[in-house]
């Protein structure tokens, strides 16, 4: 209701759509699809040597000496 009266009904009630359904094919094909995709990720991430931070050691540092020490 308006302040001067009036104001009418209220918009009827849309219901959304059911979902589209898919058939076992598509289902099989999607998982084969990503299986895929995460073995390759696999692949690339054994290449790595390091983490996200970097080498986690100290270097293997040696001083040069004079020599006869």
């Amino acid at each position: 209701m308006g302040f001067f009266g009036g104001g009418g009904s209220p918009p009827p009630v849309v219901y959304a759509p059911p979902p589209p359904t898919r058939n076992d094919e598509e289902i099989r094909a999607a998982k084969a699809k990503e299986e895929e995709r995460l073995r390759k990720q696999r692949g690339r991430k054994s290449t790595w040597l390091t983490g996200g931070e970097g080498v986690g050691e100290d270097a293997p540092v040696q001083r040069k000496t004079l020599l006869g020490e």
